[in-house]
């Protein structure tokens, strides 16, 4: 049976470990991060409550700790360890739901949401697609309005002030991106922060894989006012290079976090809270052990070996970006802030969309390196993202030739046809 499934293999993987695999933001797996997720599978913890796993109990907390001081978000944040971060935003959006609509005195846990008061969700225009997405399973999806961005996907400011005041002063979400999927963009976090607090509403951000950069120096900086918002989403399986699924849900209420996700039956041991139960900060009761794999990431590269491995990515966006950008007929859409570079191709006949289209697939094909086509602004666009842990500049550098060369090929012919 293994052996039809190692046959299958060959054909049905796709490259997402390689060094110059740059599609849909997917990371490697650090050595020490797989080996502990091969541990993780022979413990076979199931991770609910505290006399389950003492160990993974035990561990998350070690971890919240530690995540919370390297992104310098508010003492006594509390996390739930998740599958995704789409199941994070879910979590923080049911607290923040749950804790608004307890501040104009309606119990959403036990009353429901019939006849409750509406909450307005403003939410960033490109904001993923697991936000809204979340805020329908919750009974929210009524109520989204989108903000209006700029050309990098930042909310713009004026806007938002106009749909605020709009909300006449009910209860009201905000929902923002620290790094925009294409461009890696950071939505504008301490004014949005004080604009959605005044009328005293909830920010909240997702932060799948732009939150690592808080270990850097772009904490002080494209990220000032992260530690203003009240919930935060991310995943260790993006840029921390922790096998897949491992997302975290972070809320600077932990109080209302708790409340929001309380479950007492009688069945599971729980005491007054001397310890700590992981099914009291989350959804699943049948959950892994999943916070094995990101301790071990966390003790072995700590903060300096993630502001690091950051920090590097960054400046391979940069050297792709600088190689592109000098051939004629190649457009770097984004400012390079973070690790996303968003191209576009120029073609003598003039449909660029379909000479993107076409660049996209040949080099694909070609097999040098890989990166996702999409679309940004109604145009067709090819997104590198850099993420993985075994990626260096020859990498990067061998990408860019066999990318420019499908480009000078396709552009030197007429357009063709796109399958």
């Amino acid at each position: 049976m293994l052996d039809t499934l190692l046959r299958a293999a060959e054909l049905g993987l796709g490259p997402t470990g390689s060094s110059r695999y740059f599609g849909y933001v997917v990371g490697g797996v650090f050595p020490v991060a797989l080996a502990a997720d091969w541990l993780t599978s022979a413990w076979d913890q199931v991770n609910a409550t505290y006399d389950m796993s003492p160990l993974a109990a035990v561990l998350e907390d070690i971890c919240r700790g530690w995540l919370v001081e390297m992104f310098g978000l508010p003492v006594g944040t509390s996390a739930s360890f998740t599958s995704s971060c789409t199941l994070a935003n879910l979590i923080c959006l049911a607290t923040a739901r749950a804790a608004l609509l307890d501040r104009v005195g309606w119990d959403v846990m036990t009353r429901g949401l019939n006849g409750a008061p509406p909450i307005t969700v403003l939410v960033n225009e490109h904001v993923h697609a697991s936000v809204p997405r979340s805020l329908r399973l919750l009974g929210l999806g009524g109520d989204i309005r989108p903000l209006v961005t700029d050309g990098e996907g930042r909310v713009k400011l004026g806007p938002l002030e106009k749909e605020i005041s709009r909300t006449n002063g009910g209860p009201v979400i905000a929902c923002g991106q620290v790094g925009e999927l294409h461009t890696g963009a950071v939505d504008p976090l301490r004014p949005l922060c004080e604009q959605i607090h005044a009328v005293g509403g909830w920010a909240h951000f997702d932060a799948a894989f732009g939150l690592w950069a808080a270990t850097t120096e772009l904490r002080h900086g494209l990220l000032d006012g992260l530690d203003l918002a009240d919930s935060w989403a991310t995943d260790a399986h993006k840029w921390l290079n922790v096998p897949y699924e491992s997302g975290m849900a972070l809320v600077a209420d932990a109080d209302a976090h708790r409340r929001a996700m309380a479950i007492h039956p009688d069945y599971l041991n729980q005491d007054a809270g001397r310890v700590r139960h992981p099914i009291q900060w989350g959804v699943a009761f049948s959950q892994r052990a999943r916070v094995i794999p990101l301790w071990a990431t966390l003790t072995q590269l700590g903060k300096t070996g993630i502001a690091e491995l950051v920090g590097r990515h960054c400046a391979l966006a940069r050297r792709l970006a600088a190689c592109l950008r000098r051939e004629p007929g190649v457009v770097i859409l984004n400012d390079v802030t973070l690790n996303q570079v968003l191209v576009r191709f120029e073609h003598p006949g003039g449909d660029d969309d379909r000479h993107t289209m076409a660049v996209t697939q040949a080099f694909q094909r070609a097999g040098v390196a890989w990166a996702s086509g999409s679309g940004w602004g109604g145009r067709a666009v090819l997104r590198f993202s850099f993420v993985n842990w075994t990626t260096t500049d020859e990498d990067v550098d061998r990408a860019a030739a066999s990318l420019l060369e499908c480009h000078r090929a396709l552009r030197s012919a007429p357009l063709p046809g796109v399958c």
